[in-house]
């Protein structure tokens, strides 16, 4: 199981990595327009390549799954913002849903494999 996760977190991230550096126009609907797009874009693509490359890496597996999860909870409020604004990315309710829901999904298993691969704490009791 573990090595699933290992390989989601890693494919999800780097796979969405290589595509915001690659076309970052594709992403732009998705900021906010108080932020600066292109360079959010290309920042977070890096960020998700890093992520996806810790998370392949055992010794910073776990806080690769943590970071996954983060970055995932991060950008839950851009999902959600499409239900309530005036010119949704994905249209209500059916693709955002989807879309939250995925999100959802993604953050469970970013903090599931930081749980089962983080480095037991010395003199902590199992339970």
């Amino acid at each position: 199981m573990n090595m699933a996760l290992t390989i989601l977190v890693a494919i999800v991230m780097i796979a969405g990595g290589a595509g915001h550096l690659a076309n970052p126009q594709q992403f732009v609907p998705l900021v906010p327009s108080f932020l600066p797009a292109v360079p959010v874009i290309v920042v977070t693509g890096v960020v998700q390549l890093g992520v996806g490359l810790a998370a392949l890496w055992p010794r910073t597996r776990s806080w690769g799954g943590l970071a996954f999860a983060a970055l995932c909870l991060g950008y839950l409020p851009l999902h959600l913002w499409d239900y309530v604004r005036p010119d949704p990315v994905f249209a209500p309710p059916v693709a955002a849903t989807v879309r939250v829901v995925v999100q959802l999904l993604f953050i469970a298993a970013g903090v599931a494999l930081w749980r089962r691969t983080a480095a037991p704490v010395k003199g902590a009791r199992a339970s």
